[in-house]
């Protein structure tokens, strides 16, 4: 079998066809019983302003991204991070310093299957390695930015959304990581609206492209590149900005208009986890948290698939679909679906 149509249509014929429509979603990035891919970790830095209207926008973004993260994503508080410009309660001022701290007691306490969300709110300025992002004191390099995330044991999902962040994509780029910058040249220096859009996405249900139930990083990218194009279409303006996504570790990156391969790392990275149903059927229970558990590794093996060989990747996914279309079936039969 060489493409995933196929191997769907093999399974079609041991399960039927609402097991191909489960394991359809499970490709596509859907899945019949979303699973939590370890702990949930976030860093939230909004950097200073510089000015008392650029101060109250920002502050206004951040504090509606601690609040999407909160509700909506159900983040543990104890997980989160918020450094700010001007600090609220449970918060730390946003400086060099304080970032230090906040990325060493995360290295500390994650683990190889966890995610670290990072998301940079305010300015940036510069080129190449010298491009900063506007911290409160002292700023730090892209250099440095990157030898603090190193450590990090987890997969790592970085959002730049300022100015002249196109440096970080490439600056940041690794394995295991998502690196999305607001900004994709050196020419684009001005306040950017991505942060305002990206939050919108992950408030929107309109951005679950796929109609999973979820938003994945790919469709809040793709839904927040479309609001920073249509606000630069409503004012009438040439759009100075355009956001890029790097996951595939090579640093080039591409937009939201374009292929490629970048994106399908993202696709299958969500900020959300939605556990299993609690049913009084213990045997039905079991299928349900074997099916979360198959679905989870799903979506793993396709965060894997670049640095896999071939042959394994499409022996170990035949295994997983397989699998999982039986346990999909057995549930059906069980609920009367």
């Amino acid at each position: 079998m060489t493409t995933d149509g196929r191997r769907v249509r093999s399974v079609a014929r041991l399960a039927g066809p609402v097991a191909v429509l489960a394991l359809a979603g499970a490709l596509s990035g859907a899945a019949p019983a979303p699973a939590p891919d370890g702990q949930r970790f976030a860093l939230l830095v909004q950097g200073t302003s510089g000015d008392p209207a650029y101060a109250a926008l920002h502050r206004g973004w951040l504090d509606r991204l601690v609040n999407v993260l909160r509700t909506t994503y159900k983040f543990d508080a104890a997980r989160m991070t918020v450094l700010a410009e001007q600090p609220a309660a449970g918060e730390e001022r946003a400086t060099a310093d304080n970032v230090r701290a906040a990325l060493g007691r995360l290295a500390a306490a994650m683990k190889a299957d966890d995610l670290l969300f990072v998301m940079l709110i305010g300015h940036g300025a510069g080129e190449g390695t010298e491009a900063r992002f506007n911290l409160v004191g002292p700023d730090l390099s892209i250099t440095e930015w990157n030898a603090l995330l190193k450590p990090i044991p987890g997969r790592v999902a970085v959002v730049d959304a300022t100015s002249s962040s196109f440096p970080f994509l490439s600056g940041l780029a690794a394995p295991g990581r998502i690196i999305i910058t607001a900004t994709s040249s050196y020419s684009q220096k001005w306040h950017t609206v991505f942060a305002d859009a990206f939050v919108a996405a992950l408030e929107s249900s309109a951005a679950d492209a796929d109609k999973n139930g979820r938003v994945s990083l790919l469709e809040a990218f793709t839904y927040a590149s479309r609001l920073v194009a249509q606000h630069y279409e409503k004012d009438g303006r040439l759009a100075t900005e355009r956001a890029v996504l790097d996951d595939t570790g090579d640093g080039v990156g591409r937009d939201a208009t374009s292929a490629g391969p970048d994106g399908a790392v993202a696709g299958v990275t969500y900020l959300d986890v939605l556990g299993t149903p609690t049913v009084a059927d213990p045997e039905l229970q079991a299928l349900l948290v074997r099916q979360r558990e198959l679905t989870e590794q799903v979506d793993d093996l396709r965060r894997r698939r670049l640095v896999l060989p071939a042959a394994e990747f499409d022996r170990e996914f035949e295994r997983l679909i397989i699998e999982l279309s039986l346990v999909s079936r057995d549930v059906r039969r069980r609920t009367g679906g």
